[in-house]
Order: structure tokens, then C-alpha cells, then sequence
């Protein structure tokens, strides 16, 4: 039976949900798990790389240990031994955190929309990276937001941009929310100039900066760079468990000064009362026994292997005209192609003729522009894999050049 498009509630619902949409990246995963289709698509982490037998001891131990209280409600501020774990974890990127700043959340996702939640009103004015992630830009527009968009290059947010603009506007935005270390989706990094002058400008105008670093210890070239957070306390800092662990244990996590974590619990109450009591625990486990270490390792072996390969095959078989970033680490690549291709059309012909996926650029805009780019992810697919899609890739992507080619020929004849 065909399922009706009319919508009998559609008076009923509150105007925010205008502006709420599917998030491309997920409506994409129904197509992306078919067996025969190579995905570029999701940021999924390599968790064939970790070891089961090590997390079903850290989960036995957990167990044994905790017994009952790891299946009990808990704090809606997080387990105190995991919020250790968290405060160590942190001192890899030098930043030094007590238990008492730390918000345990639902995934590095429900700290961004306890975030909108607690500071934008409709019409309130944000900063966002151009493009960013489809992430942050769905949970803040659910607020109604103006978003301000401030472009990248190779390193990083355009911040002379920005002050430009802070210094037309005659109201100043509520925060700046950015991705410094391999950004998602163009996986460049902010050098440490420009993040000096990041924070230089949000003192000046009194502005809260949001850091988003899932990805920072995912390093498997260059320099360490400082976390935005150690130049300035006042920084809203979120970190995941996700890409260094696994996603399906859904935790991360909000460091933020008290009054702001204050509000924060309030919202997360509000939400889901705590996050999981079981997996807290077994994270706790998990990282206590420093297995972790060796995982990450490993993880940069492997993806800096994924990303050397996605470069190669790249320059081996994209056309000249294509442009591309070098990530230093992460999971993205972010490709762009002349001006008259459009990646949201050429994923339809990229799926059924050569069974490749990716991202379309415009998922990451908040103005919906970006048609001419893509975003290619690397961290799932062995380095054979990712060598035969794009390869397969670049035959849709020149097939359509050479069409716009002809077309132009004989509209000039």
C-alpha cells in the first residue's frame, strides 16, 4: 500500500520543526550497507581493529566489580570513575580538566544539541565553518539560528574573515563553534596563528568559542598543534569516545566552565535523566587497563595507510581540474570540481553505474552552497577497496566533464 503524504498533525507541530531535515549522511546508509556498494560515505571508525576479547574482559571486570549499580540509574553529570578516565584522556592534548568540569553526554551529538538548547533563541547569531559538520549544523538549526558562515582554506578558519565580520555587525553572535584538528568534512587543520588569533578575537568581543575535537588524537602526520581550550578556560571543549573507541557505546563528553556545565546537566536531565551506567563502566575498564594506547596506535597506522592510498589513487586517476585537501589525520578528504558539476547529481549516476558512494558538498553549507564539492571518508575501506572506488569514482566524475565539453561545443557552433 502506498503510504499517504498527507501529514493530518502538520497544524499541530511546533514552527522549529520547519527547519528540521534529514541528516544526507544517514539517508545514505541504507544504500551504503549493501554488500556491493563502496562507500566513501560515512565517518565510520575501523572497529575490526579492536580487540573483542579485550572489551568482554573489560565488560566481565565492569561486572564483577560494580555488579548491580552498572545496571542502576547514575549521576546525570557521569560516572566519577569514567569522568577520571576523561580528565587523563585530556592531558594528551594538554588540557588539564578536575571531574567536577566534566558532563558525561549521549555521544560528542548530545553535548552539541544540549549546547543549542541552553544558548540560541530563534534569530540568535552563530559562527560556523564553511563547510561543517552536518552534525553541529542540525542540532543548532533546530533552534532557529541565523548562521554566520565563515570560509576555510588549508589552515583552517579564515579568522581575518571573521574579524571582518564582528566588526561590520552591529550585533555580535552567541558563540563560535569550529573543528580545529582535521576538520569534518575538509579535513584541514587551524595552525596555531590562527588559533592564537581565534581566541585574541572572541576575548575582544566577548565572544564563547565551542571546540570540537573528535578527531585529535588521530594523528598520523605533523606536529601536535595547542588545543584552543589551554588558551583560554572559558572554551567549551567536546571530545567522544567514538573514533578512538567505538560509536555504538554512544559517550563523549562537554568540558565547560560551572556555571555553563550547570545548565547543561539541567538540559541533559531533561533528556535522558543519565547516560548508560553499563557502558560507563566498561569504558572506565577499557581505558584503565591502558589498552587504549595501543589501539590508537594502531588506528593511525591503519587510517594514515587509508589516506596515503585515497591521495595516490586521487592523483592517479582524478582529472587536473579537481582540487583536493591533505589531511594531517582524521577521516575526511574533501574534493572539489569545477564549478559547473554538481556532486548531489552525480551521486545518483556514481551509485547505480559504478556502485560508489560519497557525501555531496552541500550537506555540510548551511546555505545549501558547496554543489561542486564532495566529501570522501577513508577510515572504513581497506586500502584495495579505496583504490578500486575511486577509481571507479573518477569515470562518473570525467564522463560528466566531457559531456558539459560537448554540450558547450555545439552551443557555440
Amino acid at each position: 500500500m502506498t503510504e499517504l503524504k498527507f501529514d493530518k498533525w502538520q497544524a499541530l507541530y511546533a514552527k522549529r520543526t520547519l527547519l528540521m531535515k534529514s541528516s544526507e549522511i544517514r539517508d545514505l546508509l541504507s544504500v551504503t550497507a549493501r554488500p556491493d556498494i563502496i562507500s566513501f560515505a560515512g565517518g565510520q571508525p575501523s572497529t575490526k581493529s579492536l580487540k573483542i576479547h579485550k572489551v568482554i574482559q573489560a565488560t566481565q571486570r565492569a561486572m564483577h566489580r560494580e555488579g548491580e549499580a552498572a545496571l542502576q540509574y547514575g549521576p546525570s553529570e557521569g560516572h566519577e570513575g569514567l569522568k577520571e578516565c576523561i580528565a587523563e584522556l585530556m592531558k594528551e592534548e594538554g588540557i588539564e580538566a578536575e571531574t567536577h568540569d566534566i558532563l558525561v553526554t549521549g555521544g560528542a551529538q548530545q553535548g552539541l544539541d544540549l549546547i543549542g538548547k541552553v544558548f540560541i533563541d530563534p534569530g540568535d547569531k552563530i559562527v560556523m565553518e564553511a563547510p561543517s559538520y552536518v552534525g553541529a549544523l542540525q542540532a543548532f538549526s533546530a533552534y532557529q539560528p541565523e548562521i554566520i558562515s565563515v570560509p576555510l582554506d588549508d589552515n583552517g578558519l579564515k579568522v581575518s574573515h571573521l574579524e571582518k565580520i564582528l566588526e561590520q555587525r552591529k550585533e555580535k553572535p552567541k558563540f563560535i563553534y569550529t573543528v580545529p584538528n582535521f576538520q569534518n568534512p575538509a579535513g584541514v587543520t587551524m595552525s596555531l596563528q590562527r588559533r592564537q588569533k581565534l581566541i585574541a578575537l572572541a576575548k575582544k568581543h566577548q565572544l564563547m568559542v565551542i571546540e570540537d575535537n573528535p578527531y585529535g588524537l588521530l594523528r598520523f602526520e605533523g606536529e601536535k598543534i595547542r588545543a584552543l581550550r589551554t588558551m583560554d578556560a572559558s572554551v567549551i571543549y567536546l571530545g567522544t569516545f567514538s573514533k578512538i573507541f567505538s560509536p555504538g557505546l554512544r559517550l563523549g563528553w562537554v568540558v565547560a566552565p560551572k556555571p555553563i556545565l550547570e545548565k547543561l546537566v539541567f538540559a541533559k536531565q531533561a533528556a535522558d535523566l543519565c547516560s548508560s551506567s553499563f557502558t560507563q563502566r566498561v569504558v572506565e575498564e577499557y581505558f584503565n587497563s591502558n589498552q587504549w594506547r595501543k589501539h590508537v596506535e594502531n588506528l593511525n597506522k591503519i587510517y594514515g595507510e587509508r589516506r596515503d592510498a585515497m591521495l595516490k589513487a586521487l592523483e592517479e586517476f582524478f582529472p587536473k581540474e579537481a582540487k583536493w585537501t591533505h589531511p594531517q589525520g582524521g577521516f575526511f578528504i574533501w574534493v572539489t570540481l569545477p564549478k559547473y558539476l554538481n556532486t548531489t547529481e552525480l551521486l545518483a549516476e556514481s551509485i547505480r553505474e559504478e556502485k560508489v558512494a560519497y557525501v555531496p558538498g552541500r550537506a555540510f553549507f548551511a546555505d545549501g552552497t558547496g554543489q561542486n564539492s564532495m566529501r570522501l571518508a577513508f577510515g572504513y575501506p581497506d586500502t584495495e577497496t579505496i583504490f578500486e572506488g575511486i577509481k571507479r569514482l573518477s569515470k562518473v566524475v570525467k564522463r560528466q566533464m566531457s559531456l558539459y565539453e560537448s554540450l558547450t561545443k555545439k552551443l557555440h557552433l
